[in-house]
């Protein structure tokens, strides 16, 4: 024991309360409420090599055993704890004159998979290169809905502040076909609702309802959403969906470069939709 503390103790203060794996992972050192774990899994082991304080969250994680992932070691939690108790007494060694806070590293949000909504599909034609697109499509001045989930993965809450559609190319198309499909899915979602010109730039989402002011999502909490985009043009779209949030303090953008969506925007005036049957299809 260190100075006559219990083992338990011993933790405590050489810990300072800070969560050995926020700290190897992400460089966290902010005083976190937690636990003390053992190590081995066995609380009978009150050995002070055994024991380290971890955050609620990474605790329940180290303790939780999955199939589905590859869980926590003892040599991990080890290796980190190290690494904190080093950096603690770095820390306690330092004239207060001379220490630089450490900003916490948080986890990035996590979008689940963007879902296009429409029944329809068209063909068009690059007017200045001629190149072909078929994409799905949505009638002029209707919603283009797409649906997907955030979930927050940090033991913080996470503000969203607010979402965001930019138009990331813009085709001039002279509009083949239109055709009737079944490309959508449907699930229960809280609406925003977007317009874009037919150019590239970012177009500010508003939501479909009274009173929002952000969106608080808890630690492993996920919300559904989907955006409602009215196109003013025909042609053929690049969408790539982005989001404001703010946790710990600390405001962020993230855009899902992997999401881009493409779809056509058709006229149905002029453009109305046949059958796939009609068009060779099955």
């Amino acid at each position: 024991m260190m100075g006559g503390l219990t083992p338990e103790a011993e933790v405590l203060e050489r810990s300072a309360r800070r969560c050995c794996i926020c700290y190897g992972l992400y460089g966290d050192l902010a005083c976190k409420r937690g636990q003390i774990a053992h190590l081995d899994r066995n609380h009978q082991n009150n050995n002070v090599d055994n024991l380290a304080f971890l955050c609620l969250e990474h605790h329940d994680e180290y303790d939780t055993p999955t199939s589905q992932s590859k869980g926590w070691t003892i040599r991990e939690a080890k290796r980190y704890r190290t690494m904190l108790y080093d950096k603690i007494e770095e820390m306690r060694q330092t004239p207060q004159s001379e220490m630089r806070v450490a900003v916490p590293q948080y986890r990035l949000p996590v979008f689940g998979q963007v879902l296009r909504q429409t029944r329809y599909g068209m063909n068009a034609i690059d007017r200045n290169t001629g190149q072909e697109y078929g994409v799905p499509a949505y009638p002029l001045l209707y919603k283009a809905s797409f649906a997907f989930d955030v979930t927050n993965p940090n033991p913080l809450d996470m503000r969203i502040l607010r979402f965001y559609v930019d138009v990331t190319k813009f085709i001039d198309a002279d509009i083949v076909d239109v055709w009737w499909g079944d490309m959508g899915g449907g699930m229960r979602v809280r609406e925003f609702g977007c317009e874009i010109e037919p150019k590239v730039g970012s177009y500010e989402c508003v939501q479909i309802s009274d009173g929002f002011d952000y969106i608080k999502l808890s630690s492993g909490e996920m919300e559904a959403f989907c955006i409602n985009v009215n196109a003013i043009a025909e042609g053929v779209y690049w969408l790539r969906l982005g989001m404001e949030y703010s946790i710990g303090g600390q405001t962020k953008k993230i855009e899902m470069d992997n999401e881009i969506v493409e779809i056509g925007i058709f006229d149905p005036v002029f453009h109305k939709p046949v059958h796939t049957s009609e068009l060779g299809g099955s």
